[in-house]
């Protein structure tokens, strides 16, 4: 009796160690914007075409808000950390740079997305696209 309850116990803990790693969390865990975040410029690909983008502008301006879309956007993302997926064709990215350098990439492939930040992978519980028009 006493070697199945602790197996029991045993499968428990390792069941639970396993869930662990599957906790969503906010992407401001993963990335946060330096104070304060005046341009945001970027890259979008897609078919084999790349449109670069700018928002904002280097000139801080306190009234001006347009970073501030792009910046609640991510925030409101769910991120799961997970291995490198494997590539397909037909993914679109977005490639995020703050004060020069890379702060993330956004991959929608259709029905998954993911945000890549530090050579991390994290799966996105709620895609949406990124608001940088």
């Amino acid at each position: 009796m006493k070697k199945l309850i602790t197996l029991v116990l045993a499968l428990v803990c390792v069941l639970g160690l396993v869930g662990c790693n599957q906790k969503a969390v906010s992407a401001s865990e993963v990335y946060s914007f330096p104070e304060p975040t005046t341009m945001i410029t970027g890259s979008f690909y897609s078919q084999g075409e790349e449109t670069a983008f700018e928002i904002g502008s280097e000139e801080y301006d306190s009234n001006d808000l347009s970073t501030t879309p792009v910046i609640n956007w991510f925030y409101d993302l769910k991120l799961t950390a997970c291995d490198a997926p494997e590539a397909v064709e037909g993914s679109e990215s977005y490639d995020f740079y703050v004060k020069g350098e890379n702060a993330f990439t956004y991959e929608d492939r259709g029905s998954e997305a993911y945000i890549i930040t530090g050579g991390s992978y994290y799966k996105v519980s709620n895609p949406s696209a990124p608001p940088i028009n």
